[in-house]
């Protein structure tokens, strides 16, 4: 099998000027989580070629913006066209290269493509505004013009979505945009850049780097012919990115880490919104930047919840993602399952009550399994209730009034995602406000659409992705005032 893929991206590798090309730094392995197995290689660009993509950037951006409205939405249609004719191929690239169960990949591809339809249509609604001016005989008007060249720097755990959240909007705002792949996930991203090629786009419009953010990124961030960043990543590598970006001045956008709370007070339906926590937590081995991870439930029910979500928890089927039973594939690298494990010590050391999981599953001599986790009582001032997680344990803690739970939900600077599940539209109302985050979740734990903006604040970045506000993160505001004789 591993030949065979392998065999399906040996006419990829980067992608500058509408031409895929080799990277001048070699090549690396592009490694399956579930058995170790290489499943391909990917090009490294060298600096040189960063350069070559970014002067390629200028050209396309004058094409671009000559063609009509209507025209460029019709070519970014072709995108969303494209994608869907190849959306098993591409979800199952998806599965090999992350473990991601295959239904899971399949919905990532389905949300790709709606980013494409609706920002094509948000193509022709790029809409100015008329301001009454003070002075006679004077016209003020408001339009908005294309910042320039993107980079867009994206992460694994969705590789063709984030991906997708980039670079529909930007070029939907009259950008070109040049993504650098993650290391893990490469070829998915190969897979986006090859509809974008078949849909006619300016040569230039959409470039594609692989290889080392630390030798790529000073030639793109010291460039000020790039005038946007978009991230998705860390908090850290955020600080590192908004601090290089001050000395050519780029406008970015940080969608950054998050450890969201559940907020589930006495009246909600219990056994159902455990059934659901159980879920979505563990959705691509808890590898979401919004995934549900510290879970408040009033003391009144806090049993009967952790009864609920063990017996679900339980019933997750590790394996291979292309696998149709598998409901939770491996993690996406040893170092992350290091990591988890790591945790795991600390709620050895500082307190915390493991109720299921907290081990790679018996058995398993390859890949990178770690068990679904579900943790009750650790002290408030523990490790993994102050930091994000990004992997699958869910902590379990109680709270009795209202007051408690807020205090306790805030009390990290990650503020991407919140939930709370309850009955009284009051109480949904009363803990929507006041919890601080730049999304909330009542009932539900559906944050993201093409029509929705996706983001985060304090520590979880800013700017928004997606929705007309993520439009116009791709523009600058320009004033024209005109005065009559």
């Amino acid at each position: 099998m591993n030949m065979k893929v392998m065999s399906m991206y040996e006419n990829y590798g980067l992608y500058i000027n509408n031409e895929w090309v080799k990277g001048e730094e070699g090549t690396f392995d592009v490694i399956n989580p579930f058995d170790e197995s290489v499943i391909g290689q990917a090009p490294v660009a060298s600096t040189e070629q960063v350069t070559l993509a970014i002067d390629a950037s200028m050209n396309a951006m004058k094409e671009w913006n000559e063609m009509h409205a209507w025209e460029r939405a019709e070519k970014i249609l072709n995108i969303a066209d494209n994608l869907k004719a190849e959306e098993l191929d591409i979800a199952k690239t998806i599965s090999l290269e992350t473990g991601k169960p295959l239904a899971q990949a399949k919905r990532e591809v389905t949300l790709s493509i709606d980013q494409f339809v609706w920002f094509s249509e948000q193509t022709k609604r790029i809409y100015g505004k008329t301001i009454q001016s003070r002075m006679p005989n004077t016209n003020v008007t408001v339009s908005h013009t294309p910042i320039g060249t993107v980079a867009a720097f994206s992460s694994w755990n969705f590789p063709i979505l984030l991906m997708a959240r980039k670079v529909a909007p930007a070029i939907a705002a009259g950008c070109p945009i040049i993504l650098r792949s993650t290391d893990v996930a490469p070829l998915t991203g190969m897979k986006l850049v090859q509809a974008c090629h078949d849909a006619g786009l300016p040569k230039g419009l959409v470039s594609f780097l692989c290889g080392s953010a630390r030798k790529l990124s000073p030639r793109i961030m010291n460039d000020p012919r790039v005038r946007k960043l978009s991230l998705t990543g860390s908090t850290e590598v955020g600080q590192k990115l908004i601090e290089q970006s001050a000395l050519t001045l780029k406008k970015v956008t940080m969608e950054l880490g998050g450890h969201a709370p559940v907020i589930v007070h006495a009246d909600a339906d219990i056994e159902k919104t455990a059934k659901l926590c159980a879920a979505v937590k563990f959705a691509n081995a808890g590898q979401v930047c919004v995934s549900p991870t510290r879970f408040y439930i009033h003391e009144s029910k806090i049993d009967q919840f952790c009864e609920v979500m063990v017996e679900e928890v339980k019933k997750h089927k590790l394996g291979n993602g292309l696998d149709e039973d598998t409901t939770m594939g491996p993690l996406v690298h040893a170092r992350r399952r290091d990591e988890i494990e790591s945790f795991i010590e600390k709620v050895h050391t500082q307190g915390g009550t493991i109720l299921t999981g907290g081990k790679r599953p018996e058995g398993v001599k390859k890949g990178f399994f770690f068990e679904p986790t579900v943790i009750r009582d650790l002290p408030n001032s523990s490790f993994l209730l102050c930091n994000e997680i990004f992997g699958p344990i869910a902590l379990v803690q109680s709270f009795s009034t209202f007051d408690e739970v807020i205090k306790k939900a805030n009390s990290t600077e990650y503020a991407l995602a919140a939930y709370t599940f309850t009955t009284s539209l009051e109480l949904a109302n009363k803990t929507s406000s006041a919890l601080i985050s730049g999304m909330v979740g009542v009932n539900s734990f559906a944050l993201a659409a093409a029509e929705v903006p996706f983001g985060g604040i304090q520590a979880s970045g800013f700017g928004r992705e997606s929705g007309e506000e993520g439009m116009y993160e791709y523009m600058n505001s320009k004033i024209i005032t005109t005065q009559f004789a």
